[in-house]
């Protein structure tokens, strides 16, 4: 088995786990649609990268299926984002929300520096470092648009609204 397969392997051992452990049980749901709210940005800027040769995937899990690497876009940065999305402070000031953004898209681009130049899962043709780092920063900026704005009113999420009247 190569060590590309073995770190596909991992990463989704690694996914499943974190996204247990750390996504507090009463906010799964809101986790959930964080990752399906990255799923879907990802893949709607992921065709023309991969399309126009920004990106390649050497190695790939279905390579006859499709040019897109489906652990790493649509499993891992989506559970990455799911926590992030979760565990910010949304009251917190600016400035730390800021700061955390940066730090999760710097070790979101360090990690996938690091996939890119020691394995073949990944490569990035025409794209540099801090080309990345924009893209992964908009993929998380874009995404966190959306949670925000699904998730702005309350009412619809309240437990009560649902319950029937059994009277």
């Amino acid at each position: 088995m190569r060590i590309e397969h073995v770190i596909l392997i991992a990463m989704w051992l690694f996914g499943v786990v974190a996204f247990f452990l750390f996504i507090p049980r009463k906010d799964r749901r809101k986790g959930f649609l964080a990752y399906l709210m990255f799923q879907a940005i990802i893949w709607l800027c992921d065709m023309p990268a991969f399309k126009y040769d920004m990106l390649s995937a050497p190695v790939r899990e279905m390579p006859k299926a499709t040019d897109l690497p489906l652990t790493i876009d649509y499993f891992f940065y989506p559970v990455l984002f799911s926590i992030y999305y979760v565990r910010k402070k949304a009251n917190g000031r600016l400035w730390s929300r800021v700061t955390y953004l940066f730090i999760w898209i710097s070790a979101s681009t360090l990690f996938d520096l690091v996939i890119e130049r020691n394995t073949e899962l990944i490569s990035h043709e025409k794209l540099p470092l801090y080309g990345m780092w924009i893209y992964i920063g908009f993929l998380f900026f874009v995404s966190q648009v959306c949670c925000n704005w699904f998730f702005k009113d309350k009412d619809l999420f309240q437990a009560e609204r649902w319950k029937t009247n059994e009277n």
